[in-house]
């Protein structure tokens, strides 16, 4: 008795355009159909199907599937039905190597389309189909590379829109990049906040998840993502990609920074220019006109001394040390004097009757400039669907012979200057509403928690702060901590204005702290 010997199937589309239509299913059928009329088993779990694939890679799910499946059934699977040979691979030497592997399994290739076997004349065929596939693949990817080119030297951008920017067409049919309304203001506060010399990319990965620019899913992005960002000539008006060989060319798109914002931020990653960050504000805020030593009424310095761990910031008293003051502490960690300087602002925080009151006295206006910001960028995008509508009745009307095409054509371009005109407008809007927003934000943390508020500011806002609410400074003890609390006049102001209910008072301030009497 003779056993029919069982056989697979390879099917596979390379976009998802045809992963959505049928052919699939048409290669699928032509070989369950070619299968059955060669007397030969293809069972339904015999069929593998690559969806979305292209065949010049051969890291294919499906395709490394069948051909482990092929290895374990050695001597069980005659036959490998593809519809075409190009369906198996579109570079002669891949092919060679997956025959070769199916070889070794005992399974010979077979096309549903094309004469090819085991004869003489089926593998010249099967080498020359290999071959031609290969071929027009090498053709379709010359023709896409210098369409790209071409593209790219006139200033459009056939890629993927980087973050901050959404694809969008010119009115001469280009293909390019439009700012992203809600994304771009975001993406021009990050480049131009990083070329203050403040940041380091790793940090600036903390400054743009805390702007909104983050993954889909709403992660802090790599820093490698972000260094890609900050080199990316791209958000200043200029277009370089693999296919310009280096070169750069002037953009169809709007810029979101300027070139020379562009240019510090490669200086700085370069190591050209040095950090802003090195000079020290940034680990000692509280020190040169600030921070007094308790003992010589002096302000204390801050140093960062090398241990085998790394640098160890502290402040300290460098006329204290030289007297040395029978072994009395003249320094410490700035992480710990940080933490106690936060802890005398966590005191200083109002209750709700006074947060109202702020609220009613400080923050109206600037509530009301921001319901002016709202009202301006929706008029704005009233008047963009305005013209989008006026766009469509006039290619409208050419579809009904009411205007020649000249005509339209001068209507159209006409319509889409005006809407690239009204999408800048509503970029400067949307930007203005969000600093008024981040405006109410920031004024609303400060009076409830100058602590946090204090924490998460730049050095420079960090030192007015200070200023504003202990204009007098502080004097600081090594061994004991801070020692009397002087607040700003404004803070006690705002106490006698709101004083009229005992509930709404101060916290008082904890154990170790000398406020001043005008507190209690």
């Amino acid at each position: 008795m003779v056993l029919t010997m069982e056989c697979v199937a390879y099917v596979r589309v390379s976009s998802d355009e045809q992963v959505q239509g049928t052919s699939l299913d048409t290669q699928q059928k032509a070989c369950i159909d070619f299968a059955k009329a060669q007397g030969w088993k293809l069972p339904k779990e015999n069929i593998f199907r690559d969806e979305g694939e292209s065949a010049k890679a051969t890291n294919r799910p499906q395709l490394l599937a069948m051909l482990e499946f092929c290895r374990k059934n050695k001597g069980k699977i005659a036959h490998c039905i593809v519809w075409k040979v190009d369906r198996f691979a579109r570079n002669s030497d891949d092919h060679v190597t997956l025959r070769m592997v199916l070889r070794k399994s005992g399974v010979s290739l077979v096309s549903v389309t094309e004469p090819i076997d085991d004869s003489p004349t089926g593998k010249l065929m099967e080498t020359m189909l290999s071959g031609f596939a290969q071929f027009d693949n090498e053709v379709r990817t010359f023709r896409t590379t210098e369409g790209m080119k071409k593209r790219l030297e006139q200033g459009g951008w056939p890629h993927d829109a980087p973050i901050g920017y959404l694809k969008s067409r010119t009115a001469q049919g280009i293909t390019s990049i439009t700012p992203d309304p809600e994304m771009a203001p975001k993406l021009k506060t990050f480049l131009e906040t990083f070329a203050t010399g403040q940041y380091t990319v790793r940090q600036a990965t903390d400054l743009g998840y805390e702007l909104g620019i983050r993954t889909k899913k709403g992660e802090k992005r790599t820093w490698q993502t972000v260094e890609n960002t900050l080199k990316n000539p791209i958000y200043a008006g200029l277009i370089q990609s693999k296919y310009t060989n280096g070169k750069r060319f002037p953009g169809l798109h709007k810029a979101i920074i300027s070139l020379e914002t562009f240019e510090k931020n490669q200086r700085i990653l370069t190591g050209k220019t040095r950090f802003q960050i090195k000079n020290d504000d940034q680990d000692y805020p509280l020190r040169r006109d600030f921070l007094m030593c308790a003992y010589c009424k002096r302000f204390v310095t801050g140093s960062a001394p090398r241990g085998n761990g790394g640098r160890y910031p502290r402040y300290g008293c460098m006329y204290c040390k030289s007297s040395k003051l029978g072994g009395k502490k003249v320094s410490k960690s700035s992480d710990e004097v940080h933490k106690e300087f936060r802890y005398i602002l966590s005191r200083i925080r109002y209750r709700e009757g006074r947060v109202k009151l702020f609220k009613q006295v400080v923050l109206t206006r600037w509530c009301d400039e921001y319901d002016d910001a709202l009202k301006s960028a929706y008029e704005i995008n009233k008047e963009i669907e305005t013209l989008k509508k006026e766009r469509a009745a006039t290619i409208r009307k050419f579809t009904r012979d009411q205007i020649s095409y000249k005509d339209k054509e001068e209507v159209v371009n006409q319509i889409d200057k005006d809407i690239a005109d009204w999408n800048d407008k509503k970029i400067e809007a949307d930007t203005y509403a969000n600093e008024r927003e981040k405006i109410i934000d920031m004024a609303m943390l400060f009076i409830k928690d100058p602590s946090e508020f204090w924490n998460r500011a730049p050095v420079q806002i960090q030192k007015r702060v200070q200023h504003t609410i202990f204009p007098e400074g502080l004097e600081y003890d090594f061994e004991k901590g801070f020692g009397t609390v002087k607040v700003n006049e404004s803070y006690q102001l705002i106490r006698k204005i709101a004083d009229d209910s005992a509930i709404d008072s101060i916290v008082v301030a904890g154990a170790g702290l000398e406020p001043a009497t005008s507190w209690l």
